[in-house]
């Protein structure tokens, strides 16, 4: 039954990888109260989010929710500031009591098909950890043209059966590994001194947030939950992640 489902420990373990990095919780974001949404609980949700920001990074966004006790929800973001070429992370997390559906990804901050020197360190170094979790079953591509717009040559994402012990925690591995890997990128990243190039690192980074804000969000949120925390909450889950 649904009810005896135990979720996977998503949040603990992408809070780990986090432990690496020294964050400073926020509580404000872009001139918005975000405290309502650190604890959401009605009948029908429970979880929360929260923003952090930490050393070249502009925002860290974590949270889960469990819905009606059978989905469980998970996502983490981290965006870098505007000094640092570092891509975006991303990860979400759909579980349900016989599948689960995940995406996670750096999205590159520059054209990564003209950079090489990007490619190379940003993407052709973590295609090990891709080619590791390339035979997980289910793995297929993402469903959103708009997504698949955004991604990298390294995602990974798929829509994974339940159907033996041990399957949940199989699945989540590539989650903090990527991180793991973000997070190793984050403590070795220097400032980007060229500033030409620093001008397309931004605006290469707020079209990619304004697509995540405004059209992806409202794909993954508009069909999860939106009907259950209102638009008020969904509007301030829009801010802390993307």
């Amino acid at each position: 039954m649904a009810d005896t489902i135990q979720w996977s420990p998503y949040l603990e373990k992408m809070q780990a990888q986090l432990g690496q990095l020294r964050t400073k919780e926020l509580r404000q974001y872009e001139g918005r109260d975000i405290t309502p949404i650190l604890e959401i609980k009605n009948p029908q949700l429970r979880g929360g989010f929260k923003a952090y920001s930490a050393e070249k990074l502009e925002k860290i966004g974590v949270g889960t929710l469990s819905s009606n006790e059978i989905v469980h929800y998970g996502f983490c973001t981290i965006i870098p500031d505007d000094s640092h070429n570092m891509p975006l992370f991303i990860s979400l997390w759909e579980e349900g009591e016989r599948e689960i559906t995940f995406l996670v990804d750096l999205m590159p901050t520059v054209d990564s098909l003209i950079d090489e020197e990007y490619c190379k360190k940003y993407l052709e170094s973590v295609q090990p950890l891709w080619e590791r979790y390339a035979s997980l079953p289910g793995i297929c591509p993402v469903e959103s043209d708009v997504v698949r717009s955004l991604c990298s040559i390294i995602y990974t994402a798929a829509r994974v059966p339940i159907d033996k012990e041990g399957m949940r925690l199989a699945v989540l591995a590539p989650h903090p590994e990527y991180l793991k890997n973000y997070i190793s990128f984050v403590q070795e990243a220097t400032e980007v001194e060229d500033r030409a190039k620093r001008k397309e690192v931004e605006r290469k980074k707020k079209a990619l947030r304004r697509t995540l804000r405004e059209s992806f969000a409202h794909e993954i949120l508009r069909n999860t939950v939106a009907k259950t925390v209102g638009d008020n909450l969904l509007e301030l889950m829009r801010i802390v992640l993307f």
